[in-house]
């Protein structure tokens, strides 16, 4: 990565360092929003939201207004950044909220440090833009010089060259040998299912229904109201019910293999060819599905 790099990676933590204890003291400006985390982490949380579940006007002639929204319209990032802070516990007091290690502000910088090995090698389809992280912030929450003071080298790619940046993670690996006989290896790979995975989930969870999503699981109440939740709008999911997880059958058609034996029930909704529930599991069947035609969409 090269000595320049890693100075400037050292400068920004110091700066970075120096602005969490000025916003202790009142010396930031409070805002709602923007300022709940650390203000590089919630910019470089929103980029991702924005790369992994953008927005796609594109669809709604097709398929209707609720498939336009993306993750920054349901607030995925806030959320985001709570899970990852909040998702790893290892029972520490002292450490973190009730022993966790808070993960998002590293997170966010081993991307910026992935943006910058992706500009070093000029695999980026676009040049770095301060406009960028801007356009991603509601300006009634941060001005602008603040978002572009904030904002690292990721949130300054465009959505594609972030997709990009995230799988040279992959190629990212750390080995350490406490002793002779040991070794510990840890790949960075990790750190892109981490955003682009748990992005994914979250999205397409029950998550937004709830006011306070980050109260404890107990403190919380959920309208399960379909119209109230954008993924479930999107996919048309109900709702819960008491039953949903349990395992009703298997799908037996004529021409798969996949559900055999004795029919439950019998499903017809009077649009195409009536679907069996059957009691036996049946086998997998070599080449039973063509994917030979298949496309990644994003193939980075």
């Amino acid at each position: 990565m090269g000595n320049d790099n890693l100075w400037h990676e050292f400068l920004r933590w110091v700066g970075e360092g120096w602005r969490r204890v000025a916003s202790r003291v009142g010396w930031v400006r409070e805002t709602t929003g923007f300022f709940r985390v650390d203000p590089h982490t919630a910019v470089t949380f929103r980029a991702i939201a924005d790369a992994v579940v953008p927005e796609t006007p594109g669809l709604e002639a097709e398929l209707g207004p609720e498939h336009v929204p993306g993750g920054l319209a349901v607030g995925l990032d806030d959320f985001h950044v709570a899970y990852v802070d909040d998702g790893f516990q290892f029972g520490l007091p002292h450490v973190g909220f009730v022993g966790n290690a808070p993960l998002a502000d590293p997170v966010a910088h081993v991307l910026d440090l992935a943006a910058r090995e992706l500009v070093r090698r000029g695999e980026n389809e676009s040049a770095l833009s301060d406009d960028r992280p801007v356009a991603l912030v509601d300006l009634g929450e941060a001005p602008p010089p603040e978002v572009r003071a904030a904002a690292g080298p990721f949130a300054k790619l465009s959505r594609r060259d972030r997709l990009r940046a995230m799988a040279i993670l992959d190629e990212f690996e750390v080995e350490l040998s406490p002793s002779a006989d040991e070794l510990f290896e840890l790949d960075a790979g990790l750190v892109g299912q981490l955003v682009v995975g748990f992005a994914e989930m979250i999205y397409y969870s029950e998550w937004q229904g709830y006011d306070e999503f980050d109260r404890a699981p107990s403190e919380r109440d959920h309208p399960n109201d379909p119209a109230a939740v954008q993924s479930w709008r999107q996919t048309g999911f109900p709702g819960f019910a008491n039953g949903y997880a349990a395992l009703r059958g298997y799908l037996g058609t004529p021409d798969g293999s996949l559900g055999d034996g004795e029919s439950w029930t019998t499903i017809d909704d009077g649009t195409g060819s009536p679907v069996r529930i059957v009691h036996e599991s049946g086998s997998f069947r070599e080449n039973d599905y063509d994917t030979s035609g298949y496309e990644e969409p994003y193939p980075e």
